[in-house]
């Protein structure tokens, strides 16, 4: 990975030096700035964060469609593609916020490809793609990449609306309980304090995060008007200004969506302490700091102002505050990569006071692709050479890698300000929580997007690290590694969950697609992990806990994932009330996948609906086959759980085997049984192919069994020892396994691990004079995907691919990074022609 840079620069009175990694000047030299921001460096260095982007081959899907993407992993600092991580998680989460899909990539050089299928079976709603790496998950789940996806119904197989009632922003189905907007101050630099001026942000959002327009004025304790009205801009942000009494509390009255008004109070107003306020012009930031000290508190002393961007540290010299004058820095962007400035303001301790983010943006946001088809338009089946270039601003060519996508144009104006790569790496990456239509402050940059931009970080908030930790020297939380091959990862836990089990004792079980048997103990934490799986398509594997001193009375968590949000996500309107453009867009999906059905009947026949028909398969026993059969043994007695009355109220397997199984006795209660095999002994137990005791077994709950085999006198002579075995066949281990979702009993887990995921390629069909009745081409929506392109030393590629049968204008969007880790991002016009 390359070295993070940290650097403190020097224009007009700054003080300026530059370190890799992290500043190292003579401790005698150590003043307070100085080592603040080798603090701060010094996590910036240990932190070693990446982020995660993906290009997609176009920004809304209807159900039964395919979703293409290509990825890129980069370092959080310099954004250079990454090598720290080998290991990609994509997820696509549904609307009811569950993973619904997955995909398991091997990252080479910070790149990867893939594909989702959105499945027939899928209802039409509002989807979430997420994409992250172990490492990432580091920094909190809120850094992980998300993207919200419109999925439209179209799949003539599946359901045809959404899963969900729409509500528009503001409104609620009728009748439905009232959902409260969340509505939030933000005094600029974090306080109200008596007599400073003042410049508060409001942020007015529904349940699924979305703006609401909303307008109001400020009250004092008295009723009386202090802010006489104030409304809400972009996506339900704004701001306003006053100067705050002594002794007073405020509140604003809001005017909401549904006309109804509601009062919100504001923070409380502090009796002394220090504002932050920063102005933007074109060249420079213009920071001003004011203090106001309580009633015999002794002057603040100097204070110092630090500025950084993704670890490029920049400060003037520190400066003294009275109560009698402000404090006024010009800090000239040109000083700055772009992104976002964290604002800090420490007093002569060197104690945070204030903060505050804004946004420097020196010119372009990055690089400049242009793509130039070879003709102004072309027929069906026609040949299409695209030329793609990449230059700096100056117009230099610069050597770049890409993904390009050449889809329908009219799908950009149902999500035009969907997010590109510009703004997640400078701009969302780097913030928590959602942000609505981030595509917005990029696109066409003008002085009201500036201002929305600047609302956004009012109100948004810093989330890359904490002074507090940074000033104690604290490192940051490493409590995932960066993965280099399949690993399974989690945690034993007590039986109430709330306490990690130190040093238990796990076995780890892989029956798929080969077998392997390990063991190993949990840290201090009780965390565990396995790396270097080998898994082909999809490994089944079972872990059984124990505590140190013996006893299975643990559960076993794997790590599956960050959480998925708990929100609701924003309904997609009926067809009838959709946007312009997404009926003709759902009727040329259906069609397309109803004639490529025709072509392919089989693909239907998964889907057929058998209506009432109730179909059950009973196993008495697990196939001969199964990889749970420990040396493949067979010939044993069987006793049937699934399928067993007794086995769904029992407590334990013993028991149920209690009187059933001739010459087979057992003794005591749970959870302290014991087993006897007539004319053997003591039994050897089995679970899903690991040997195991009569204690782990007793904690095993009846429900949770498919199966039980007695092997009993020459029958056992396979496993070793005298006293016959009892192999036990868990319902979760098995690899058919689809049932509810339920905690899994004491002391052991199933896991399925899918394999690197090997992604397709997408259909491109090669048409000649000699092919006189081609089949129906299905492609209508994206004509070409292309998730790996390589740009020369002069900055171009020629990339060549044949239209389809439909006509139409279609978009050919790419997107990438340039050699400096610059975003690079551009688009070119493919005008197909009809017959």
């Amino acid at each position: 990975m390359q070295k993070r840079i940290l650097a403190a620069l020097l224009v007009g009175g700054l003080a300026l030096s530059l370190a890799l990694t992290a500043f190292r000047p003579a401790p005698a030299e150590d003043g307070l700035v100085q080592r603040i921001a080798r603090q701060l460096g010094d996590y910036y260095a240990a932190a070693k964060g990446e982020k995660a982007y993906l290009h997609l081959d176009r920004p809304v899907y209807a159900t039964g469609e395919t979703i293409w993407f290509s990825a890129y992993v980069v370092d959080a600092t310099q954004h250079q593609l990454d090598s720290l991580s080998q290991v990609l998680y994509v997820d696509l989460v549904s609307p009811q916020q569950r993973v619904v899909a997955r995909r398991t990539l091997r990252l080479r050089g910070g790149r990867a490809s893939g594909d989702l299928d959105l499945a027939d079976s899928l209802a039409a709603g509002t989807y979430v793609l997420r994409a992250y790496t172990s490492w990432m998950r580091n920094a909190g789940d809120d850094f992980v990449y998300s993207r919200r996806l419109s999925v439209w119904p179209a799949s003539p197989l599946g359901p045809q609306e959404s899963s969900a009632a729409a509500v528009a922003p503001g409104s609620r189905p009728k009748g439905s309980p009232a959902a409260k907007p969340d509505i939030q101050f933000f005094p600029e630099g974090g306080y109200l304090v008596e007599g400073l001026p003042a410049v508060v942000a409001c942020k007015a959002t529904d349940a699924s995060g979305r703006g609401l327009a909303v307008r109001g004025q400020v009250l004092n304790a008295q009723n009386a008007v202090v802010v006489a009205a104030f409304s809400s801009r972009h996506a339900g942000m704004g701001r306003f200004a006053f100067v705050p009494g002594a002794g007073q509390r405020y509140r604003a009255r809001l005017t909401l969506p549904d006309g109804s008004t509601a009062d919100y109070p504001l923070p409380a107003v502090r009796p002394g302490g220090y504002t932050l306020h920063v102005v933007e012009n074109s060249e420079a930031f213009v920071v001003e700091a004011r203090y106001r000290g309580a009633a015999g508190a002794p002057a603040p002393g100097p204070v110092q102002l630090l500025t950084e961007v993704r670890g490029v540290v920049a400060y003037p010299p520190a400066r003294p505050l009275t109560a009698d004058a402000p404090v006024v820095w010009r800090m000239p962007k040109k000083n700055y990569p772009n992104g976002i400035v964290h604002f800090t303001l420490f007093d002569g301790e060197g104690t945070p006071q204030c903060e505050r983010l804004a946004f420097a943006q020196n010119g372009p946001a990055g690089l400049r692709i242009t793509v130039t088809p070879d003709q102004a338009s072309y027929g069906p089946h026609a040949p299409v050479q695209l030329t793609v270039r990449v230059a700096d601003a100056a117009g230099q060519p610069v050597a770049a890698t890409l993904s390009l996508a050449v889809s329908d144009a009219g799908l950009g104006a149902l999500d035009p300000a969907a997010e590109t790569i510009a703004s997640n790496l400078l701009l969302t990456s780097d913030l928590a929580g959602y942000v609505e239509n981030p595509g917005y402050y990029f696109r066409e940059p003008t002085a009201a997007t500036a201002l929305a931009l600047d609302d956004l970080l009012l109100t948004q908030g810093w989330r890359r690290f904490v002074w507090k930790e940074v000033l104690a020297g604290q490192a940051p939380p490493q409590r995932f590694n960066p993965e280099q091959d399949i690993t399974l990862a989690g945690q034993v836990v007590s039986e109430n969950g709330n306490r990690p089990i130190a040093n238990s004792q796990l076995t780890f079980l892989q029956t798929r697609p080969s077998k392997n048997v390990v063991t190993a103990t949990t840290d201090a934490q009780g965390r565990f992990s396995f790396a270097g799986i080998p898994v082909l398509d999809t490994a089944i594997i079972t872990l059984q806990a124990r505590r140190a001193q013996g006893g299975a009375n643990v559960f076993i968590r794997p790590d599956v994932g960050p959480v998925p949000g708990r929100g609701p996500l924003p309904a997609l309107p009926p067809l009838a009330a959709a946007p312009p453009g997404v009926a003709a867009f759902v009727r040329r999906s259906r069609q397309a996948q109803a004639a490529d059905l025709d072509l392919h009947p089989e693909k239907a026949v998964r889907n057929i609906n058998l209506g009432n028909v109730s179909v059950t398969a009973k196993r008495v026993a697990v196939p001969r086959d199964d990889p749970r059969r420990l040396y493949g043994a067979t010939g044993g007695t069987v006793v049937d759980f699934a399928n067993n009355p007794a086995a769904q109220s029992a407590q334990s397997v013993l028991q149920v085997l209690q009187g059933r199984v001739a010459g087979l006795t057992i003794s005591g209660s749970p959870p302290n049984q014991t087993a006897q095999i007539r004319g053997g002994g003591t039994p050897l137990f089995i679970v899903d192919g690991v040997r195991t005791d009569v204690s782990f077994v007793s904690s095993l709950a009846a429900t949770d069994i498919e199966s039980v085999e007695i092997f009993k006198g020459p029958e056992a002579a396979i496993f070793g020892g005298s006293g016959g075995a009892i192999a036990i066949y868990t319902k979760r281990a098995d690899p058919n396994y689809k049932g509810a979702d339920r905690p899994a009993p004491p002391g052991i887990a199933t896991v399925r691990l899918p394999g690197f995921y090997p992604a397709r390629e997408f259909y491109q069909p090669r048409y000649n004079a000699l092919l006189t009745n081609p089949p129906a081409d299905p492609r209508t929506s994206t004509l070409y995907w292309n998730p790996a392109v390589r740009t020369n030393a002069a900055g171009q590629a020629e990339l060549h691919f044949f239209t389809a049968d439909g006509s139409g204008t279609f978009q050919a969007a790419a997107e990438g990074l340039g050699v400096g880790g610059l975003p690079a991002q551009g688009a070119g016009t493919v005008v197909v022609r009809g017959k």
